[in-house]
């Protein structure tokens, strides 16, 4: 069987030795079986190289407090470059563009991404669609609530279902717009795209068995874990199954009645937003 080919990709460099990792993965697995009494299965240890969008976008805004003068307002961010996965935005990564260098890796350990804005403007869709789905939900809830008499006790259900509903809306708006910094005002149609350009971060992904329950855990190329990877990986199947057909593994091969199984949605993309503040 041939090895895989070498391919050159802008990366960001590994600072840590994988056998340094290696080591802090066996220790987990250790650790398990200790304190289980039954030995956990390594599957598959690797590091892979998962592709980031650098892209820049430009706005409409006002400067002056006064004047409201119209001005075009301007920014930059990053993306995790998969469809598979919805994590926002990582704006702070952009200053780590001059950190790129040519890497050489075998071209099964560099997961292939989306090398244009697509990504992103499926993204500010669907946003736009979900807002929209959000502030027709509040108007027919907000019918029901006005057409009520103040006496009645389904009145105050309605209301705690109106606020939640409308914290719920904020909270989407605000991961998008915190992602991107926006201003807090803004029409989302007026949002333009502009360029995009390809990079990659290197992570160590191990993954364990031991009686058909399943355990990932990664690691990013400073040697810290990556716990939302990690999450990311047991509770979301398209993700994984991305994974471990670079890895090696079969994809599906899971017991999916002993993983905990849930596939990105507006609820879960909504949870990782709120862990991360």
């Amino acid at each position: 069987m041939s090895s895989p080919e070498a391919t050159v990709v802008k990366a960001l460099p590994m600072l840590v030795p994988e056998t340094t990792l290696q080591h802090d993965a066996e220790k987990k697995r250790v650790k398990r079986g200790i304190l289980s009494d039954s030995e956990e299965r390594r599957i598959f240890e690797k590091t892979l190289y998962l592709p980031y969008l650098d892209f820049t976008y430009q706005y409409p805004a006002q400067k002056g407090f006064l004047s409201k003068q119209a001005v075009i307002g301007q920014g930059r961010s990053v993306v995790l470059a998969l469809r598979e996965v919805d994590l926002g935005f990582y704006p702070d990564l952009a200053a780590l563009a001059h950190q790129l260098v040519d890497v050489e890796a075998e071209s099964d350990s560099i997961v292939q991404g989306i090398e244009s804005t697509v990504l992103v403007n499926e993204r500010l869709e669907e946003l736009k669609k979900v807002l929209s789905d959000y502030d027709y939900q509040l108007q027919e809830l907000e019918k029901q609530y006005n057409s009520l008499l103040k006496t009645e006790n389904a009145r105050q259900d309605l209301k705690d279902s109106i606020d939640h509903l409308k914290k719920t809306r904020e909270v989407r708006w605000k991961m998008f717009a915190d992602g991107l910094k926006l201003p807090s005002k803004i029409d989302l149609e007026k949002i333009e795209l502009l360029e995009g350009s390809l990079f990659y971060m290197p992570y160590f992904m191990v993954k364990f068995i031991r009686a058909g329950e399943s355990r990932f855990f990664v690691w990013d190329r400073e040697g810290k874990e990556n716990e939302s990877l990690s999450d990311e990986l047991m509770k979301n199947s398209k993700f994984r199954d991305l994974v471990q057909s670079y890895a090696g593994e079969q994809a599906g091969s899971d017991d999916s009645d002993e993983m905990n199984e849930k596939d990105s949605t507006v609820d879960s993309i909504t949870e990782q937003y709120l862990g991360k503040r």
